[in-house]
């Protein structure tokens, strides 16, 4: 191959592992999460959403962020209670290389504070970012359905 041709093949390669999301992106745990901070588009392709959840215990919350990041078509990569922190994969869609999302979850005054953060590929793509497609909400109202349907 020459060397007109590795060029672009390199610059294009790096250009594409760059723009996948990847867990890095996301924070290590539930202290390093700011509850009070800003919804919505936060970065590139970055969304942030919290919700609390009232009369529910930690386990049940874990568990039904579990049961949403699966119905919202996510798998789980890690899941780390003593860290607060679901990881979990949706991997290709019509708009994103991939999509990671992470889940925070913590007890505070007599309630569990979750926080989702989902991070998508770094793409400029012919319909623009659209990686916002209501992933976090996907995730917090299947989450939210278990919880009422099951307690």
């Amino acid at each position: 191959m020459s060397n007109l041709i590795k060029t672009p093949f390199f610059i294009l390669l790096i250009f594409l592992f760059y723009s996948c999301a990847t867990t890095g992106m996301l924070p290590e745990d539930v202290d390093k999460i700011d509850f009070n901070s800003s919804e919505g588009k936060t970065g590139w392709s970055e969304y942030k959403q919290y919700e609390n959840f009232t009369a529910y215990t930690l386990d049940q919350v874990y568990d039904a962020i579990k049961v949403g990041l699966g119905n919202a078509g996510f798998s789980i990569i890690s899941a780390d209670k003593m860290k607060g922190r679901i990881v979990g994969e949706h991997g290709m869609t019509l708009h994103d290389w991939n999509v990671i999302a992470g889940v925070y979850f913590k007890e505070a005054n007599g309630l569990v504070k979750v926080a989702v953060i989902i991070e998508g590929s770094k793409d400029f793509g012919f319909s623009g970012d659209v990686t916002g497609d209501g992933w976090a909400g996907k995730i917090l109202k299947s989450a939210r359905n278990h919880l009422n349907s099951k307690y």
